[in-house]
C-alpha cells in the first residue's frame, strides 16, 4: 500500500456513482493494483443494513482485467446515513470528518489495528464522504445482539488499552482538537441534552417497558447533569474512540482485534469507552458481577505501558460514564418508528443493557442529587 485516495479521484455522491473506473483510480492511488490493472466490474450490495445508525455500508465484489494477484476481490464502501434525522445528528457533531482525518493521521501512528483502507475524503462542507476500505468478514465477527463472551471482552479491553496509552497526555492532543474535541466543549454541552431529550420523548413511547422508575428520573434530569458528567471523564485526556462496541470489532485467531468505525472519536479519559463498551456490548449474564475484573485489566494493561492511574478515580469515572452512555441507547428513538427492524431491535437492546448497567453498577449514586 502506498497511500490513501483523497478527492483527487473525486467524490461519489451515492453509491449508484460508484464504478469501475472510479474504483480503478482507487486502488491504483493506494497501491492495491498497479497502471496495468483495471476494475472492469463492480456489484455494490447494501449489507449490516441497520447495524449502523450513521452511515450506509455496501460490499463491492470486484473483477479486474491485467495481473492482479493481490487485488482484493471484495471492499466496503461507506457513505453517510441517508435519514435525515440520523444524517442531522452525525453533521451537527462533526462526526463524518473524525473517521476521514483518523484513518489519513491517526491510524499509521496508532497503537491499534485498524483495516486497510484504500480511500478516505470528505467534501469541502464536511456532509458527503465516502470510504474504501478491506473487507474484514473472513474475520472473527462478533454479534452485537448476542454480545461479547468473557473471551471477547478480555481482547477488547486489552485492545482499549493499548490504544490509549501512547496518547496519554500526548503532545499532540491539543492540536487534534478542532476535529476530534474534548468531551467538554460546547457544540457537546449544547447539543447533546438536546439529542438526548428528543430520543427520551420517543424511547418512553416505543420502550417504556425498559424505563425503570430511577431511569425515568434519571432521563427527565439528563440534560441538566450533562455539563457535571462531560467534566469528569474529560481529563486525563488521550484519544477515545467513542463507539467502542461489538459491531465495531473483529477477532483474529491469534487473539488480535481490528477497531473500525471511528466518527465519534474524540478526547477523554479512558474510561468512557470503558464504560461504553462494558455497559451495552456484553450480555447482562457475562457482565454482571465481573466489572471490575475489566477494569483492572484495563489498569494492569495502561500500567504496563508506563501510564499510572488512581483505581478509586478511574472507577467514579467509569460510574459516571456508564451513566452518561445512557444517551447512546436513547439518542436515536426518535428515529424508531422509520428504521428497519434490525435497528430497531439493537436499539432496545442497547437501551436494556444500559439500563441494567447502570442500576446494577450503582452509577446514578456517582451523579449530583
Amino acid at each position: 500500500m502506498t497511500g490513501i485516495a483523497g478527492l483527487e479521484v473525486g467524490l461519489p455522491r451515492s453509491i449508484d456513482e460508484v464504478d469501475a473506473a472510479w474504483m480503478t483510480e482507487v486502488l491504483r492511488c493506494s497501491g492495491a493494483i498497479d497502471g496495468d490493472t483495471s476494475v472492469t466490474g463492480i456489484d455494490c450490495q447494501p449489507f449490516a443494513v441497520g447495524a449502523g445508525l450513521l452511515s450506509l455500508l455496501f460490499r463491492a465484489s470486484l473483477t479486474y482485467s491485467g495481473a492482479a494477484p493481490d487485488a482484493p476481490s471484495t471492499v466496503v464502501v461507506k457513505l453517510p446515513m441517508d435519514h435525515p434525522v440520523q444524517r442531522g445528528i452525525a453533521d451537527g457533531l462533526g462526526f463524518y470528518p473524525r473517521e476521514i482525518r483518523f484513518y489519513r493521521e491517526l491510524a499509521p501512528k496508532s497503537d491499534l489495528r485498524t483495516p486497510v483502507v484504500h480511500a478516505a475524503m470528505i467534501a469541502d462542507d464536511c456532509t458527503d464522504f465516502v470510504v474504501v476500505m478491506q473487507d474484514l468478514s473472513n474475520h472473527g465477527v462478533a454479534d452485537q445482539r448476542v454480545g461479547a463472551t468473557w473471551e471477547q471482552a478480555c481482547a477488547s479491553v486489552d485492545a482499549m488499552a493499548a490504544f490509549h496509552a501512547p496518547w496519554c497526555g500526548c503532545d499532540e492532543l491539543a492540536g487534534l482538537a478542532g476535529t476530534f474535541p474534548p468531551l467538554l466543549n460546547p457544540v457537546y454541552q449544547q447539543v447533546l441534552p438536546q439529542v438526548f431529550a428528543s430520543g427520551f420523548a420517543h424511547a418512553k413511547i416505543h420502550a417504556p417497558d425498559l424505563l425503570q422508575p430511577e431511569l425515568l428520573a434519571f432521563g427527565d434530569r439528563y440534560g441538566e447533569l450533562m455539563d457535571f458528567m462531560l467534566t469528569a471523564n474529560n481529563e486525563p485526556a488521550t484519544i477515545i474512540h467513542g463507539d467502542w462496541r461489538l459491531d465495531n470489532l473483529f477477532f483474529g485467531d491469534d487473539g488480535s482485534v481490528t477497531v473500525i468505525d471511528f466518527q465519534i472519536t474524540g478526547q477523554g479519559s479512558g474510561a468512557y469507552d470503558l464504560g461504553y463498551f462494558v455497559s451495552q456490548s456484553i450480555a447482562t449474564e457475562v457482565r454482571r458481577g465481573r466489572e471490575m475484573e475489566l477494569i483492572d485489566r484495563y489498569l494492569d494493561g495502561l500500567a504496563a505501558r508506563g501510564v499510572q492511574r488512581d483505581r478509586d478515580e478511574f472507577v467514579r469515572q467509569f460510574k459516571i460514564a456508564v451513566a452518561q452512555c445512557f444517551i447512546y441507547g436513547i439518542s436515536s428513538f426518535e428515529s424508531y418508528p422509520d428504521l428497519p427492524q434490525r435497528s430497531k431491535d439493537l436499539m432496545r437492546l442497547l437501551l436494556d443493557r444500559s439500563a441494567r448497567t447502570i442500576l446494577d453498577m450503582d452509577a446514578l449514586a456517582e451523579l449530583p442529587s
